[in-house]
């Protein structure tokens, strides 16, 4: 599946007066931002992402679109499974890697690429596989320029080796902590593991096991109706007290301040 189209102050307007629900979906999204700002959430973190920006949508975040004022941009939406190449940095499920800022020749770059995509899509034909591999072409860039803001290289193994240990929080995050646990599957040691995190995130190995976590806690909080106490047991806490404790650790709030204070936010 790939779907296009443009964002005007037409489209803005009308969700400024009707914002859209909280959703879901199954596909991903990237938002070119060309000219003015705009809100969005996802699972229950607040951002605002201002031209000349893309923002980065990975498919099964809780999200939403919240405009204040017009803005003008370009979504493309699709699915990975036909891609010979899916840049899983920049489709991380961390929240702080969801902005592209590009500069002024970069953004020459992404024009040409666009419009060749925009002219492709809105012909009879529509030729999926001219559209796979400009989509393609613009997701490659786009990965080249996050890969350099976080490590300052375009891309090197240790990208390759985080783009697998995504994978392996997604399946087992919520009942596994252990630096030697992922290492273990990635049949590397704990020392090599951290060196890799270390170049890309500047954090320790433990430290992104819990922001990665801290992710699975805030779509419980804000989107579920469980109570704290079933939240820790199915996240695989010691008890209820040690939730709260490492909740607060990350977010200087308990979660019962954290789930009123996004309810009332709504």
């Amino acid at each position: 599946m790939i779907q296009y189209f443009e964002i005007d102050s037409k489209v803005t307007e009308y969700f400024i007066q009707s914002p859209p629900d909280i959703r879901q979906k199954e596909y991903h999204e990237i938002m070119w931002v060309q000219g003015g700002n705009t809100d969005f959430t996802i699972d229950g973190d607040k951002f605002n992402i201002e031209a000349n920006g893309f923002f980065i949508l990975p498919k099964d975040r809780y999200n939403q679109f919240l405009p204040q004022k017009p803005i003008i941009g370009q979504v493309i939406r699709f699915t990975e499974e036909f891609l010979n190449h899916f840049p899983r940095l920049l489709f991380s499920k961390f929240n702080h890697l969801a902005e592209v800022k590009i500069d002024q020749k970069e953004n020459l770059v992404f024009e040409k690429l666009f419009d060749v995509f925009r002219m492709e899509y809105n012909t009879v034909t529509k030729n999926q596989k001219v559209l796979v591999n400009l989509l393609q072409s613009i997701l490659c860039k786009l990965d080249e320029i996050k890969c350099r803001q976080l490590t300052g290289i375009t891309h090197n193994q240790s990208t390759d080796l985080i783009d697998r240990l995504q994978l392996l929080f997604d399946v087992h995050i919520t009942q596994h902590r252990s630096v030697q646990f992922y290492a273990n599957l990635l049949h590397i040691t704990p020392r090599q593991l951290g060196k890799a995190i270390k170049v890309t995130f500047n954090h320790t190995t433990e430290n992104l096991i819990s922001q990665r976590l801290l992710i699975e806690v805030k779509r419980e909080l804000v989107y579920g109706d469980k109570t704290f106490t079933q939240i820790a047991y199915d996240l695989n806490f010691q008890d209820s007290s040690y939730f709260t404790k490492f909740f607060k650790k990350y977010t200087k709030m308990t979660p019962k301040e954290f789930r009123k204070n996004s309810l009332s936010a709504k």
